[in-house]
């Protein structure tokens, strides 16, 4: 599994949208935007994985 698929099962088990993760993260809501888009998009960009441990961290997902 890739950080996009872990950030969207994140999203989808938590019930959290895209301005909850931007919150969460400390990021725009544009950031969390691009990093959900399909790698065909020319706008996307890969979430860190420094990004995913922290959402996992502050969500308690990760011991």
């Amino acid at each position: 599994m890739n950080n996009r698929e872990r950030l969207m099962d994140i999203m989808i088990e938590r019930k959290l949208d895209r301005m909850e993760i931007a919150d969460l993260l400390k990021v725009k809501r544009d950031e969390v935007d691009h990093w959900l888009l399909s790698h065909e998009s020319k706008n996307h960009k890969e979430i860190p994985d420094m990004a995913i441990e922290l959402l996992e961290l502050k969500l308690g997902l990760k011991a």
